[in-house]
């Protein structure tokens, strides 16, 4: 885990928990849900209860926390307790009321355990934001308007070997090269940001432009895969049953043959919206693209996760003039928090399914 990183999730998390108030509309719920079970016949209690879940459940549903990228909710996951933050947390309630309905202690308990929680946690974030700043560890920060990709190599795919890992690197750069070249017209150098977490966790900084066609074109393959998975499950449960390879190998031909296609309408698309140069080298490119996406779906298939994360704009001044180039980035990063928004961490356990072709001999 980075230092630097976490100081930022924190000081964010922070914020948005003092900004919806969620101390004390926990402690609201618990004070109201205590004066029912202490006085189950006095009516006002139960209006009182129901008014303060609405309040709470209201906050956690528009809470910042629900559009956090994926890594940075795995690093959260990682130091408090379950489900204590956002939509998990509204559910989690909601569980403990409906499966206690006629046994309101019960209930009673399990929210004064999850305050508790709640409670260590947010005095933790304090002194932990304390420490940092007596250490003089500062937060990680990116620009308004700055971009990055988050892009997790399972050590076991590379089974920690450096020469590994070097070609991943190399992987990665083909994939970010094609779609840069085919969105901006040339091939840029990206620069490593941090490299974090258990797994290995790259940082890149990217252009927007490149960041938009990147986390449609991920959010497109990852929706394709949810349905790839299914098949997978099922091809590899008939494996543990003892079914010969050859008896399931048109099962994997068909799981290719979706993400294939769908690939290759994601690629074409590309070109056709972004790239303005001559027609000899759209085609070249478009099968370059089409090899990039195929090394990211294949990746996203053996465990690899991606993410994209943009800094939002600052708002314009009541009285500013937005110019149209002005317009057109905020439009952008919009698109960008739109679509990255609905990237997901997906468990891909068992054999790999996908083996796209990634090169065609000629592609650097």
């Amino acid at each position: 885990m980075n230092i630097e990183r976490l100081h930022r999730i924190l000081l964010d998390l922070q914020e948005e928990l003092d900004n919806i108030n969620q101390a004390n509309l926990i402690q609201q719920v618990e004070i109201h849900l205590q004066n029912q079970v202490s006085q189950p016949n006095q009516p006002s209690h139960q209006t009182n209860l129901v008014k303060s879940l609405e309040n709470l459940y209201q906050a956690l549903s528009k809470s910042k926390y629900n559009k956090y990228s994926p890594s940075w909710k795995q690093v959260i996951d990682e130091i408090a307790v379950d489900d204590l933050f956002g939509i998990k947390l509204k559910s989690k309630i909601e569980n403990i009321l409906s499966a206690n309905a006629i046994t309101p202690a019960k209930a009673l308990a399990d929210i004064k355990e999850i305050n508790n929680d709640f409670k260590q946690f947010k005095s933790a974030i304090t002194n932990t934001l304390s420490g940092f700043e007596e250490l003089g560890i500062e937060e990680e920060i990116l620009e308004p308007g700055q971009c990055e990709l988050g892009y997790t190599i399972p050590r076991e795919f590379i089974d920690n070997k450096l020469s590994s890992f070097k070609d991943e690197i190399k992987e990665l750069t083909f994939i970010l090269n094609h779609i840069s070249e085919a969105v901006e017209g040339e091939k840029q150098e990206f620069k490593i940001k941090t490299i974090s977490s258990s797994d290995f966790l790259l940082y890149v900084i990217i252009g927007l432009q490149v960041a938009d066609v990147l986390s449609k074109a991920t959010e497109r393959i990852l929706n394709h895969y949810k349905q790839i998975l299914e098949i997978k499950v099922l091809r590899n449960q008939l494996s543990e049953k003892g079914v010969p390879a050859a008896k399931t190998k048109y099962v994997d031909s068909y799981a290719n043959g979706m993400m294939e296609s769908e690939i290759k309408k994601i690629a074409k698309e590309v070109l056709d919206e972004h790239y303005k140069s001559d027609n000899g080298r759209k085609n070249e490119l478009e099968n370059g693209v089409v090899f990039a996406l195929n090394k990211l779906a294949n990746r996203i298939d053996n465990g690899f996760n991606v993410e994209i994360r943009v800094e939002p704009l600052p708002k314009p001044k009541k009285d500013e003039e937005v110019t149209e180039e002005k317009q057109a980035e905020i439009d952008l990063v919009t698109s960008i928090q739109e679509s990255s928004e609905k990237i997901e961490f997906i468990e891909t356990d068992g054999e790999s399914i996908l083996k796209l072709p990634e090169n065609s001999g000629n592609e650097e």
